[in-house]
């Protein structure tokens, strides 16, 4: 089992991101919290009360220059971060033939993008220390495209890429890389999408599983289990045939034609 002290979490104001700092903070790790908004992390921190430090910072992650800039003034002032967490992450669904580049433009510098600042930053920081894991909350829905979320799967599945190049690159080093797959969790985000998804986890059974996973060591941590055995399934069949699958799991207010 690894022990952290201090882990660095973006995306903590909602969803994934509070789950997994509400998990941390349980486990009386310190947290660096980051969040674009600044409401919903205070009353995320105020609902952890003292059961473990927290230091929040709020950036537009997509403000690359200004989160560089962020990102060596966090260094600076907690050198002894252990553990990082990727979490933040859009998901706006289109149609064709409606669709606005910008929006997907937007999508990949949130969910991929912004994830090289942050190895550019900590993970040198990291390897001086010696010790640590970084972790990238990719998603199920990098491993095939689906009709309406191709700009966000395309988006996960550049970040399994950086998280499976980076742990080549550094794996005779002392850091550690994960890669975490959800599939549905009942978050704020799912409810705009455009998958069904009534099959949804809690999203504190999914805090729990990610942070549980990242204390045994797991290069991926995936669930829920009987999605990821579906995503192989569906990697697996001829590309016709996969796109008459992904279709179905779409939800009817997208899925017409």
């Amino acid at each position: 089992m690894e022990n952290f002290n201090k882990a660095l979490v973006t995306g903590c104001g909602r969803g994934i991101g509070a789950a997994v700092a509400r998990e941390l903070s349980a486990r009386s790790i310190e947290l660096v919290a980051l969040n674009r908004s600044r409401e919903p992390l205070e009353g995320v921190i105020e609902s952890l009360g003292d059961s473990a430090p927290i230091s929040p910072y709020y950036i537009d992650v997509t403000d690359f220059e200004a989160l560089d800039s962020l990102l060596g003034d966090i260094c600076d002032a907690h050198p002894d971060i252990d553990l990082v967490i990727l979490n933040a992450g859009l998901d706006r669904p289109q149609r064709i033939e409606s669709f606005d580049w910008r929006i997907a433009r937007q999508q990949i510098d949130t969910n991929l993008t912004a994830n090289y600042v942050f190895a550019a930053r900590l993970l040198p920081r990291l390897l001086e220390r010696g010790a640590g894991r970084f972790a990238v909350v990719s998603s199920l829905g990098s491993y095939a495209g689906c009709p309406y979320e191709h700009a966000y799967n395309a988006s996960k599945a550049g970040a399994r890429m950086l998280i499976d190049g980076l742990r080549a690159e550094l794996l005779h080093t002392p850091i550690g890389v994960t890669g975490i797959y959800p599939g549905f969790v009942a978050t704020e985000m799912i409810a705009g999408n455009a998958f069904d998804s009534s099959s949804a986890i809690a999203v504190d059974e999914a805090g729990r599983l990610i942070v549980e996973g990242l204390a045994r060591g797991q290069d991926e941590v995936t669930f829920p289990a009987e999605m990821g055995q579906l995503v192989s399934q569906v990697v697996a069949m001829p590309p016709r045939e996969r796109a008459e699958v992904v279709r179905k799991l779409m939800s009817s207010e997208f899925n017409t034609a």
